[in-house]
């Protein structure tokens, strides 16, 4: 299918990834689970993060996802809504051949793909959008505490509330997901 094997293992995490997902997942979802793959699971796909309006942001992770959907490894349908719309990324029919090719890698990073996959697959775009930055903030900025973290993430991100914002921070922390916190 691909020649390039960087692009080979990053469709393959991404078809493992939809394949291991409970449902369907979104763009803003994808982009976050391969930030949490890289950033928290050490997961070598090569992006470059920056912040961006919607968490940490790479066009990479979209070019390789149009890639994703030129092999059919992945499948986008776009879901309309009062107030909006989002896409729905699932497997295509050759998620599992992508999976094949980049065997060694995805067999490598199998048990880090599953447990973005488990803990954070499901969870709403914008719950993704918090972690994320979040998670960014800490590692990015010198973090003196819990309320000087979250006063940084919500200069970032004012439409969260400060207790939504504690609240991930905590569960961050508990699941030992922070550097400085």
């Amino acid at each position: 299918m691909l020649a390039n094997s960087q692009t080979a293992a990053r469709l393959g995490v991404f078809a493992e990834l939809a394949l291991a997902a409970p449902g369907s997942f979104g763009r803003t979802a994808l982009m976050k689970l391969c930030y949490f793959l890289q950033v928290l699971k050490g997961v070598p796909l090569g992006y470059e993060f920056t912040l961006y309006s919607y968490g940490p942001f790479d066009s990479e992770v979209l070019a390789d996802l149009q890639t994703a959907e030129s092999f059919s490894v992945l499948e986008s349908s776009l879901s309309h809504f009062p107030g909006g719309y989002s896409y729905q990324i699932t497997p295509a029919d050759n998620a599992t051949q992508a999976v094949r090719q980049a065997n060694e890698f995805v067999k490598n990073y199998k048990a880090k793909i599953d447990w973005v996959a488990t803990n954070f697959a499901a969870r709403p775009a914008s719950e993704l959008e918090l972690l994320s930055t979040i998670i960014f903030v800490d590692r990015q900025d010198k973090v003196d505490g819990r309320m000087h973290l979250a006063n940084l993430v919500k200069a970032i991100k004012p439409q969260f509330s400060e207790g939504e914002i504690l609240r991930k921070i905590d569960w961050l922390t508990k699941e030992k997901l922070l550097e400085q916190i």
